[in-house]
């Protein structure tokens, strides 16, 4: 995957608000990707030694 803010590969971005523009993208419904629940970072940018993985998605509607 490709920032278009830096013009570089994910797991290289060096932009402060990636994973702000990755969630943006996910609320809108049109777009889903895996995150650690640790750093809660996309996955190509987590340094962590033992992730925990999650699908990041749209919210699940609650009904309220």
């Amino acid at each position: 995957m490709f920032c278009m803010g830096c013009q570089k590969d994910l797991s290289q971005c060096t932009c402060p608000d990636l994973e702000e523009r990755l969630d943006n993208t996910v609320l809108k419904g049109s777009f889903a990707y895996r995150r650690c629940k640790k750093c809660k970072k996309h996955y190509a940018r987590c340094k962590c030694k033992n992730p925990e993985w999650e699908i990041r998605d749209q919210p699940k509607d609650t009904g309220n």
